[in-house]
This record gives structure tokens, sequence and C-alpha cells, in this order.
């Protein structure tokens, strides 16, 4: 029997590309031939707001049986846990952010130690992390943007509504974080004050929907502070929605300050609220250089294709069924 690969995936329905990437992955590896799954907890779920049609395993299932040759793919926020799956199988832990790596931890983990045998990181900056902290060698494989973000055109020539998109983060505010209140509180006055100017929360929409309206939008704001990619951003520079964000912890990979993104220190709160004010406020007095930051995000945007992603898993998990021969 060929050995089969289980990619271990949070039973939550919130949209999340973070989760939406494990499905990928699945897709690509079966795609390749490779017999892939994604692994739930509980029997029956699935999420609903990516379309998908990949295999799903569940570990509820007594008839679930991953063997000593098979892989199980874990995500950061579950390594506690996958350490524990799957008796003798290989582990491979995919992290694709690494501020939470040591949350379900008491102290400093190695990776090796938790019977990990290899990782997997989606940008640079967190290969760094793992090598240096946690006792792993890494290999980059790059997220992607969902293709139907890309506009066919030049994103500076698109007539587009004024509008300000922001999407709540959940978990933020239990962390303690207030900055989407404050934030989100000035943005609807300052539109209030600058008429059309309109201001969107966009929740629990399907993922389709929500390329549509970046596509449609002028501006997209975000103050999440602790991802990696934050795919919401280059997502809106592949439409066209200019972003306005935090530096977070990954943004060193890909954000310009001034070039394809207005981006601010993390909990920079007021200065992010002032320099939206005053777009609002002078819009259509400088138009071309905001079309050149659209052109620029797009560019950046469109380092992040799904045939980057193809090729770097399946040269991944290549080399990491010949290390298994060569034993």
């Amino acid at each position: 029997m060929r050995p089969s690969v289980y990619y271990l995936t949070p039973d939550s329905g919130i949209p999340s590309w973070g989760i939406g990437l494990l499905y990928k992955h699945v897709e690509i590896l079966r795609e390749g031939g490779v017999q892939a799954f994604v692994l739930h907890h509980s029997s029956g779920f699935s999420i609903q707001w990516l379309e998908s049609h990949v295999p799903i395993a569940y570990l509820d299932d007594p008839s679930l049986e991953i063997g000593p040759d098979d892989v199980l793919v874990v995500p950061e926020v579950l390594a506690d846990e996958g350490s524990m799956i799957g008796g003798g199988c290989r582990r491979v832990v995919f992290v694709q952010g690494s501020y939470l790596i040591l949350k379900p931890f008491d102290e400093a983990i190695s990776y090796r130690d938790l019977g990990y045998d290899a990782a997997v990181a989606v940008l640079p900056h967190v290969k760094e992390v793992l090598e240096r902290h946690f006792d792993i060698e890494a290999t980059v494989v790059p997220p992607f943007i969902a293709p139907y973000f890309f506009l066919d055109e030049l994103p500076g020539k698109r007539a587009r509504q004024r509008r300000i998109l922001m999407f709540p983060k959940a978990g933020y505010r239990e962390a303690g974080f207030l900055d989407y209140e404050i934030v989100r509180k000035l943005l609807q006055r300052a539109c209030l004050r600058n008429p059309p100017w309109e201001f969107m929360e966009v929740t629990g929409r399907p993922h389709r929907e929500v390329a549509s309206l970046m596509q449609d939008s002028e501006f997209l704001v975000s103050v999440n502070c602790l991802e990696a990619f934050n795919t919401t951003v280059p997502e809106a520079m592949a439409a066209g929605c200019l972003p306005i964000c935090y530096e977070g912890f990954g943004g060193q990979d890909f954000l310009a300050e001034n070039v394809n993104a207005f981006v601010f220190q993390n909990n920079h709160v007021y200065g992010l609220a002032d320099t939206v004010e005053k777009l609002l406020e002078g819009f259509g007095r400088d138009t071309l250089r905001l079309a050149e930051m659209r052109a620029k995000a797009y560019q950046t945007a469109v380092r992040y294709r799904e045939r980057d992603t193809k090729r770097e898993l399946r040269a991944f998990f290549r080399d990491f069924d010949s290390d298994r021969s060569n034993r």
C-alpha cells in the first residue's frame, strides 16, 4: 500500500486562509499523485467558505490507521497534539506563524524532541526562527494567493467604490488587543465626515465574495500584528485594494512602506487613523501616487502564485521520501 499524507486541521469554520492553505496543500499533492487527506477531529466536519473537494479523514473514526510509512503534517498551533498522533508515523510541522509556537508549552521546545522529522515554513523569516530557536531544519514552501483575487488589468485603472474594508480577527480582542475597536470607531467617524466614503466590516463571507469586494474597494485597513503572511494584505494587493496595515511579524518579507502599502509599527493606532483620514480628505489630488503604489502592490502579490507553491511543495515531499529511502 502506498504511504498516505494526512494534514491535521483545526475544526474551525471561521474563514482563515491558514486553514484554507492546509486544504490546498492536500489538493496539490493529490494532483501530483500523492494519496493525501485533510485530517479533522470530529466526523462530518469540513469548512464551508472555501470551494474544495478533497477527501477528509477523521481522528474519531475507529477505522483510521496511520501507518509507520505515512506522513502526518501538523500546523504549529497543534504541534503538541500532533506529537502524540499516529504512533510511529513520520511527522512534519508546518509553520505559518512563529508567534504562537510556544503557546501550548510550558517551556521552550525542540521540534525534534517532540518527534518531528522536518519542518515547512511559509516565509524566509519563519525558516530562520525555526532553525535558530526550535532545533529543526526547515524548507520554505511559500503560500499563495487564490487566483480569483488577481485583476486582469492594471489595478490603478479600475473604477472603485470609495470604500474601506476591515476584517475582524477572531481572538485578538480576547487576547487584550484593542486596536481593532479603536481604529474601527475612528474610521467610521472619518467616513461620516467625508462622504461618500463608506466603512465596511467583512465577516463570514465566501472567499470569492471577499475577492469581489476587494476588487471593488479603494483601501484595506488591517491591524493584525501577530501574523506571518497575514494573507488578507497580499490578497488586497492582488485585487488592487491598497493596504494600510501594521508591519506585523512577516511584513519584513513583502511590505515596503510608501511603496506597495502604508505601513505602521504594531499598535500605532492613531498614526494609522491619521493617515486614513488624510487620504479621505485629499482623495483625488494624489491619484498618480496611489496608482503607482497599487501597481507596486500588484507586482508584490504576483510573487505568491500557486505554481510556485506547487513546485516547492512537491519538491519537499520528493526529498523527504528520498531521505527515508536512503536510510
